[in-house]
């Protein structure tokens, strides 16, 4: 698939980071819709259409991201969840296996790496 029509949704932290994967993805044609925080993930969940894809930081400010993988899983919404994750916390990332995840990549990640584990074909 290539981005041209879908939508994303970057829950990060890291206004660096923010801005390098928006940068990727809308040279791909997806339109990005970005967070800092759960709460802000979860009230664009909560207020717009599931997004097509769903790049979710573990550590943010007001506690852990899997918060937003569970409600989308419990809430089955048709997004790919990929983790985009610095954390090295063994136990987290064995709860997050029971959620899941469409994938789950280190920090930092290989763009195309990252562009493939959310559907976009690269050339």
């Amino acid at each position: 698939m290539d981005g041209h029509g879908h939508r994303m949704l970057l829950v990060e932290d890291s206004e660096g980071t923010r801005l390098a994967l928006r940068r990727i993805f809308a040279r791909r044609g997806w339109e990005v819709i970005e967070a800092a925080t759960i709460a802000k993930g979860v009230a664009i969940l909560d207020h717009s259409d599931p997004p097509d894809c769903l790049i979710l930081d573990m550590d943010l400010p007001d506690g852990r991201g899997d918060t937003i993988l569970r409600k989308v899983r419990d809430e089955r919404l048709p997004t790919r969840v990929v983790v985009h994750s610095g954390t090295q916390d063994e136990a987290l990332l064995r709860e997050l296996e029971a959620l899941r995840p469409d994938a789950v990549l280190p920090k930092p990640a290989d763009p195309d790496r990252l562009c493939r584990a959310c559907g976009v074909v690269t050339a």
